[in-house]
């Protein structure tokens, strides 16, 4: 992969980042401050658990984009790599959905 196209993956992957965790941050606060709304506890926690559960898929969103990134460019080895970390933490998800 070329310097340019490092550097391309690299701000991409900050935007998908930022983003995750602006928005998981938005609904957290937003969330919190409807706790002290009268009769607003119910849509404080929806908006705290939406917001837990971006906080908690932006890493793997993270890796989502790499292995497209890595796939468009044909780096094969990379490619398996990020999808042995993706599988990885599928499988943690679902072991924790389970148990």
């Amino acid at each position: 992969m070329s310097e340019a196209r490092d550097e391309q993956l690299e701000l991409m992957i900050g935007r998908v980042l930022k983003t995750g965790v602006f928005a998981s941050g938005i609904c957290l606060v937003i969330g919190l401050a409807l706790l002290y709304v009268p009769g607003g506890a119910r849509a404080a926690g929806i908006l705290i658990n939406v917001g837990l559960i971006i906080l908690m898929t932006t890493p793997a969103t993270r890796v989502v984009v790499s292995v497209y990134e890595y796939m468009r460019e044909r780096d094969w080895l990379f490619v398996v790599l990020t999808t042995i970390v993706l599988v990885s933490l599928l499988g943690s998800l679902l072991v924790g959905l389970l148990t």
